[in-house]
């Protein structure tokens, strides 16, 4: 049964970035944005947060024994680069990628790359590599149901730096970077067993549903639509 639900949990987080491809495939045609989202996870979640992390933890001696000496350091630490790092990329790609782009829902675009790429390598690989001793119905739910959540708030994260990048506004940047590392962390404090599951979700769900209402008042300040503008 175990593995039964593992799969399950495999299957339903995949369907996700699959169901939200197929329709921006089908409404807006061109996939650069979504291209983007990809290259964006693996150019600056994947290699380059993960090696800035990494070197602070465990390759700079007074720097590596200071985080880990404390809990809050830690997590502080980690939601922060977490931040810093994704939403300084996004707006990377968006500049460098994406600026004959046009339209909110390049941000969406973007998003469904960004967290399809995070669901394989963040949730899927970990499963099927080191499947955990006790996996049922509620350990399936509840992976499911934090994908969902960080879906969300990636697109509303995706929103708020398009508008930043459209409108050249860094005050929505640095935002963009506050509310990502507050969103974390609640998850960072479960992860190092300073927080019960329970409390843990609900304010991440919380912080979410924060996140997302800030980012809607955003995403109703610009154009709809996305298309390459003419040069």
């Amino acid at each position: 049964m175990r593995a039964f639900w593992i799969a399950c949990a495999c299957v339903s987080t995949c369907l996700i970035p699959v169901i939200a491809g197929w329709i921006w495939r089908r409404k807006y045609q061109k996939m650069r944005p979504v291209w983007m989202g990809v290259l964006g996870f693996f150019a600056f979640a994947c290699i380059a947060e993960m090696l800035f992390v990494m070197l602070c933890l465990s390759a700079l001696g007074p720097v590596s024994r200071a985080l880990n000496a404390s809990t809050l350091r830690l997590v502080v630490f980690s939601c922060l680069c977490a931040g810093l790092f994704e939403e300084a990329g996004r707006y990377i790609v968006y500049r460098s990628g994406l600026s004959k782009c046009s339209g909110r829902s390049v941000a969406t675009g973007y998003a469904i790359g960004h967290f399809g790429v995070e669901i394989l390598v963040l949730t899927v690989w970990p499963l099927l590599s080191r499947s955990p001793e006790a996996f049922g119905l509620a350990q399936a739910a509840l992976t499911l149901w934090e994908r969902l959540a960080a879906c969300a708030g990636h697109t509303a994260l995706s929103v708020l730096v398009w508008y930043a990048f459209c409108e050249k506004k860094p005050g929505v940047l640095v935002l963009a970077i506050a509310l990502h590392a507050v969103c974390d962390a609640p998850l960072g404090f479960l992860r190092y067993g300073a927080m019960g599951t329970g409390p843990a979700e609900i304010l991440f769900a919380v912080f979410v549903a924060i996140l997302g209402i800030i980012a809607f008042g955003y995403w109703r300040k610009m154009p709809d639509g996305a298309m390459i503008r003419e040069e």
